[in-house]
Order: C-alpha cells, then structure tokens, then sequence
C-alpha cells in the first residue's frame, strides 16, 4: 500500500487564525490532505449595541466594554480570534434578542455560515491549485443546521464526510461526527446506543483493512479521552491543587473500533488530552488512537502529522503554531 501523510485537526470553534492557518498548513507542512475532525465552528455569539456617537457596548470575556468607533473593528477582531461571532445591533434590536432564543439561534446561524463561507472560498482559492483536498466532518459543537451546510458546500476542493466512507488512495477515511452525552447538552450529542448503531453502519460499508476512522469522540479509557471532573454547577472539582481528570470518551466508539479493527482512529472533543494511544481489537491487534488537542482560544493551532505506509500507522509528529 501507498504511503499517505495527512494533517488532522479538530476543534478549531471558529477561531479565525487557527482557521487561517489550516489553510496554510498545505504549503507549509508539505502535505496533500487535511482532515478536520469536528467543532468547526464557535460557541458564542456576541452582540455588539450602537449607543450612538460612534460608542458601542458588548460584554468581552465576561466583562463589559465600551469601545468607539476607532476601536471596533480591532474589539471584532479580537472576538472571532477567541473563535466567537459578533453581531451588530441597535439597543431596540439587543432588548429583542434577550427576550427571544429563537431569534438568537438565527443571527448565530447566519454569522456561522457567512465565515464558513468565506473559510470555504479560501481553501478553494489555496488549496485548489496546489491539489491538496480539505477533509471535514462537524462535531458536537456544529449545530445541525451547520452540518447541513458542511454537506451541501462540499465540492472537488473541501469534502464533507460525515457519515461517508471516502476513498484516499489506499486508504478510506471513515467519518462520524456525533458524540456521547455531555454536561453542556451540545447539539449533535446522542446516547451510547445510538452512537454504536449509527457508527456500526458506517462501518459497514468500509474495508477495515483500509480504514482511517475520523470519530470526534475518542475512545474511552484512554490517554485521549480525560477531561477535568465538574460539579454538578459545572465547576472543575480540585483535590490537591489540581483538577481531577476523568475519562469521558465514547464506550460505543471503543466498542467499533474493537469489533473492526481499523488501521487507525483520529479524534477530537477532549482539548485538554493531546497524544496517541491504543486500543486493542477482538483479534488482538494494535489498534492507534489519535487526539491532536486544541487551543483554539489562544489561537493556536495543534495538529498532528501522520504517516500511513504498508496498511499501519508508520509515524507521527505533534506540530503547534
């Protein structure tokens, strides 16, 4: 079998630098293909209020702010590098908006596919003429009106494969973007049973032997799958002067892994567990699991290049810029 180099990322939350630099990450690591692994896009919308005057008000990182005119563009700036949205609005159109969830949900949505847009004209633009093909499936996070979106833009350039089974070469990349249950009940999280039987169809339809598994959700009982343990008010619980860590990765997706036996899995979902582990298969075999980490917020874009040779993994390499 051909050797295949891949970057995978995952849990960019719209962070525009970090979006910038997978663009960017082609030319600069040398690679072919990239793969984002879920949670394109970010959490927070933040309403900008015209006072008039050329003043404007917002909360900024949970502190309020007034900034003017000659200010606004770079406060927006520093709001889409933290990964969130900002939005415009008068003080009659703001007293709407806290009244009206559903109205919220809107104006989050039209800014998410208008920078998705945009992300997806700048891969095209970068990408295209150096052939190198943009691999993506949402996350938890990515409403569902954001994976619709994510399928129907899919063209020649940036390919959606939630769901799919695509050919790469040798290899086949397996997506699945859903997760098990979260404290922070997220758009696109569904029960164990439901995940298992979902992925368990997609697997079908691939040759384990060929098979690259893109699951957001890692494995559980694994090195990437430990996330701090939180109260019930969603607080880290500390013990020690240290938060206590605990694995919060899917049963369902270990379970696949072990009933197929892939050549490898790549995850996202846990930010604070980088590395690479294994899972072992019901034959025994070796089975690599891969969760490259995230600090979007930073606008820092971790990422893992991977090299397939032979139908195994071969070697990787943690990159982080």
């Amino acid at each position: 079998m051909e050797t295949r180099k891949i970057f995978f990322v995952a849990d960019l939350h719209g962070s525009e630098p970090v979006l910038n630099k997978v663009v960017n990450s082609a030319k600069f690591y040398g690679v072919d293909t990239i793969v984002i692994g879920g949670d394109i896009t970010g959490k927070i919308l933040v309403p900008i209020v015209d006072l008039g005057g050329g003043r404007y008000s917002l909360e900024l990182f949970g502190q309020p702010k007034t900034v003017d005119a000659a200010h606004l563009e770079e406060t927006q700036r520093t709001i889409r590098g933290a990964g969130s949205y900002w939005t415009l609005v008068s003080r009659n159109e703001y007293d709407a908006l806290a009244t009206n969830p559903a109205e919220v949900k809107r104006h989050f949505l039209v800014k998410m596919t208008e920078h998705l847009a945009a992300f997806y004209r700048k891969a095209e633009e970068r990408l295209k003429p150096l052939g190198v093909k943009l691999y993506v499936i949402p996350g938890n996070d990515d409403y569902v009106e954001v994976a619709e979106f994510l399928s129907a833009q899919s063209d020649g350039t940036v390919v959606d494969f939630e769901g799919k089974v695509v050919e790469l070469g040798d290899y086949q990349l397996v997506g699945y973007g859903k997760s098990n249950p979260t404290p922070w009940h997220t758009p696109r999280e569904t029960s164990e049973a439901t995940l298992e039987r979902e992925l368990r169809a997609v697997m079908r339809t691939c040759d384990p032997a060929r098979a690259l598994v893109v699951a957001h959700a890692p494995p559980v009982g694994t090195i990437i799958d430990k996330a701090p343990k939180l109260t019930a008010d969603l607080k880290p619980v500390v013990s020690g002067g240290h938060a206590e860590m605990i694995s919060v990765g899917s049963s369902a997706v270990r379970t696949v892994l072990e009933e197929y036996e892939p050549v490898a899995a790549m995850h996202g979902h846990i930010h604070e567990s980088p590395g690479v582990d294994h899972v072992i298969g019901q034959h025994g075999k070796k089975i690599p699991v891969i969760n490259p980490g995230s600090q979007y917020t930073s606008g820092v874009l971790q990422g893992i290049i991977v090299r397939f040779a032979g139908g195994q993994l071969h070697d990787y390499n943690f990159t982080s810029g």
